[in-house]
């Protein structure tokens, strides 16, 4: 009798959610990036040389997307969200109870229970009435209706994919997941299914041009015809980036406290399923500007593409480079470092 995965679509979906959100990078007009820092609890804004560009005000301060980016004024449950332009000028004023970055001009956001989008002028494009919503991709975003099923609409809000799905990702590289019956299936944007995948107990979307596949909790790739170009040998796995993906040997899928790998170790493969570092790591998180963050005896450091240490692990948290800089913490502080691992920020708090 065949044994059905002990990971469900939701959370095969929560878990790609919580460790592969991309950080949205600055079209090529917005200048450097800025990144979010925290000076005695107040969160403001450096540029790559580590010198403060928006000075420390907000409760909270996220990613620039689209030239704008989130921030909270006031403190926890009680702060409400708006956004702000690279030069600290609030252009959206405070009234959401979450924000999300713009992506493709629309930014999803929440007031109470009920979710939508609004423009980079703050007008609801999307008026606010779904009960979840995801960021846009490939001109559609994700919706999730008052009966919990997953559908698309278009940058002017209209019903693209009608809510028929019992969960999906959204679309990457044409293709997005859509679940019915507990199995997954590749749907275009129309909502045809082009490449049917049932015969898996779960996939996962598109990244260059390869996708996770499950059967029996053991993971490979596919290609976008269907074919497993990496064999299903894995105990876990993450997409491909930056020409690698992220592979497991040894752990088992857990679901508490959060859906993750329990145990193992981690290395990489290239596309042909080539192993190119052994799994020999505690954890890692996806190559980014030729290094990937990796935890080894409980601290983090930074791997070439060989395998080799090119920042000593020292960290206790350590996330991926972007433009040059990558947010470590230690001692409950945050600080950032360049490629060489030198403190271009100190950590603070």
């Amino acid at each position: 009798m065949k044994v059905r995965s002990s990971m469900s679509a939701p959370a095969a979906f929560l878990l790609l959610s919580l460790l592969l959100a991309p950080v949205p990078a600055p079209r090529a007009d917005e200048g450097p990036r800025l990144y979010p820092v925290v000076v005695k609890g107040k969160w403001g804004y450096i540029d790559n040389t580590g010198k403060v560009a928006i000075e420390p005000r907000f409760g909270a301060a996220f990613n620039f997307s689209d030239g704008l980016a989130p921030v909270q004024v006031g403190p926890g449950r009680e702060g409400k969200r708006g956004y702000i332009d690279r030069t600290g000028t609030v252009v959206i004023p405070p009234q959401y109870d979450w924000a999300g970055n713009f992506r493709e001009g629309l930014a999803n956001v929440r007031i109470g229970n009920r979710m939508g989008y609004i423009d980079r002028t703050g007008k609801a494009v999307v008026p606010l009435t779904y009960a979840g919503n995801y960021p846009f991709s490939d001109g559609l975003g994700m919706v999730v209706d008052s009966s919990y099923k997953f559908g698309f609409v278009d940058r002017k809000g209209k019903v693209a994919i009608p809510p028929r799905y019992e969960s999906a990702f959204g679309f990457s590289e044409g293709l997005a997941v859509a679940v019915t019956g507990g199995r997954g299936m590749y749907i275009d944007r129309k909502g045809k299914v082009v490449l049917d995948t049932s015969r898996f107990d779960a996939v996962m979307p598109f990244f260059e041009a390869r996708a996770i596949a499950m059967i029996d909790d053991r993971w490979g790739f596919i290609d976008k015809t269907g074919k497993v170009v990496i064999a299903t040998t894995w105990d876990g796995a993450f997409p491909f980036s930056d020409g690698l993906a992220a592979v497991n040997r040894g752990g088992k899928f857990a679901q508490s406290p959060s859906p993750h790998i329990a145990g193992g170790k981690w290395g990489f493969v290239d596309p042909s399923g080539t192993v190119v570092i052994e799994p020999a790591f505690d954890f890692v998180r996806k190559f980014s500007e030729g290094m990937a963050p990796v935890l080894q005896d409980e601290k983090w450091g930074y791997i070439d593409r060989g395998g080799t240490f090119v920042i000593p692990p020292r960290f206790d948290e350590a996330q991926e480079f972007q433009g040059g800089l990558a947010r470590v913490k230690t001692g409950g502080k945050i600080g950032y470092i360049d490629r060489t691992g030198r403190y271009v920020w100190e950590p603070s708090e």
